[in-house]
């Protein structure tokens, strides 16, 4: 193995054995031995379920990896077995360097001991001596930030104390892989965002992290790859942008036809929300383009009746803007056509490299109501927007939906990601730390 390489994990299965029953467990015990001994072809009284199925897969050092997937597609027993708490039924896995893992709410604990003896214990587990730990303690008890219940038996932590202490432990070891299941999720906000600063620390520090969240923007904003796990098969490996995107794309569909099913058996009421055309009249050029056409239909979905033709970026004067200026005033015109009776919503939204949404705006968002189209209509939207941003690439993603609870669910007719793709330029006061920067007040006083 590679001395590059953190984790290998190669055709990587599990599978556990369904019994439908207590008696057949038994009968899987006894039968098959005396119906060898009979001549006899073993029967099986238990179903097969793979929980991981030839799952492959490389990490290197240093890498921060997420895995996303549904419930039950194997993410976490994937975890478990990499970390060495469950055998795999056949694969191989290959780790270089000392493993720290948060799998569960105080995975290890012994809930008779104090947290200050949990501390102890989970740190000899982790490799660390006793005068590491020592060393340690103080910086793992203020990072809890538990008080005096550090001195108090477990079995009396609340759920978010022992995922502080779990979490405490294992951060503070300064491991060399970082393995992190959805637990964090419990935490309240200001320890959330503890952790992931702690997270970022220690991907600084060359450590390799491995991530399991549903939460996509915090895959995307702290992870270089992705991993997507769908019915225990490995779905796709690569750039945890585009892999984040393509699983929101799949669960976007997958919605879009269980709302059809509902909608089917369901008696429509009508919207008490304000909805209308609130249309100006105009005789604009429709504008459509089969190199728009080319270059999104590999990033377009939905279930149709609309359909966005064209899509551009231009200044005040609809001169086409590709590398824009810092707070630069300009507008997003979206062209297109709808094939049914219904009203609609127009969403755009200005994402980063990685695919975060940073600004964004819908018809509601905008005080508008929603459009009501007739059928073999077409539509030109504007919107007028600045771009107060930090310099760098971004992309604009379009959506048309349909909403079915206002301002909570819609249909996604059509959704175009990366239809526009443009460069902003640094900001020539200097320059802007943060993703975006809003005018401020500011007034100071001597006191």
């Amino acid at each position: 193995m590679s001395n590059e390489i953190a984790i290998r994990v190669e055709n990587l299965s599990k599978c556990y054995e369904i019994y439908a029953n207590p008696r057949d467990r038994l009968k899987q015990f006894v039968m098959p031995r005396l119906q060898r001994l009979a001549g006899q072809a073993p029967k099986q009284y238990f179903r097969e379920f793979w929980a991981l199925k030839d799952v492959s897969f490389e990490i290197k050092k240093g890498e921060t990896v997420g895995i996303i997937g549904r419930n039950g597609s194997g993410k976490s027993t994937l975890l478990q077995m990499i970390c060495g708490t469950l055998n795999p039924t056949c694969g191989s896995i290959q780790t270089n360097g000392r493993i720290a893992a948060l799998l569960e709410l105080g995975s290890g604990f012994n809930p008779e001991f104090t947290g200050r003896e949990n501390v102890y214990l989970s740190g000899a587990v982790l490799g660390l001596s006793g005068e590491e730990i020592d060393a340690r303690f103080d910086a793992i008890a203020a990072f809890a930030d538990i008080g005096q219940f550090i001195e108090q038996p477990v079995k009396t932590y609340s759920s978010g104390m022992f995922v502080r202490l779990a979490f405490s432990v294992n951060i503070m070891s300064q491991p060399e892989i970082m393995v992190v299941d959805e637990a964090l999720a419990v935490g309240d906000m200001a320890f959330q965002a503890k952790c992931m600063t702690a997270l970022r620390r220690i991907q600084d520090g060359g450590a390799t992290v491995l991530f399991v969240s549903h939460d996509i923007g915090s895959i995307k904003s702290l992870c270089s790859q992705a991993a997507y796990l769908d019915g225990g098969r490995l779905k796709s490996f690569g750039k945890a942008a585009i892999i984040a995107e393509n699983y929101v794309r799949v669960v976007r569909e997958e919605m879009n036809a269980q709302n059809q099913v509902d909608a089917a058996r369901t008696v429509r009421i009508p919207s008490t929300g304000p909805v209308g055309p609130s249309v100006t009249i105009k005789y604009a050029e429709f504008k459509s383009s089969e190199a728009f056409d080319s270059h999104t239909a590999q990033f377009r979905y939905g279930i149709g009746g609309a359909s966005i033709s064209f899509a551009e970026l231009v200044d005040l004067y609809d001169q086409p803007v590709v590398a824009a200026e810092f707070d630069q005033q300009v507008k997003i015109k979206i062209y297109f056509s709808v094939e049914i009776e219904a009203d609609i919503s127009v969403n755009y939204y200005i994402q980063d490299d990685k695919k975060n949404p940073i600004l964004g705006a819908g018809l509601r968002a905008v005080g508008q109501p929603l459009l009501h189209c007739h059928p073999k209509s077409r539509y030109l939207a504007t919107y007028i927007t600045t771009v107060p941003l930090q310099e760098g690439n971004y992309s604009i993603h379009l959506e048309i939906t349909k909403p079915l609870v206002i301002d909570q669910s819609a249909e996604f007719l059509d959704v175009v990601d990366n239809a526009i793709v443009f460069s902003l330029q640094r900001r020539a006061q200097g320059r802007v730390w943060a993703k975006a920067y809003i005018k401020n007040h500011l007034e100071i006083e001597r006191i």
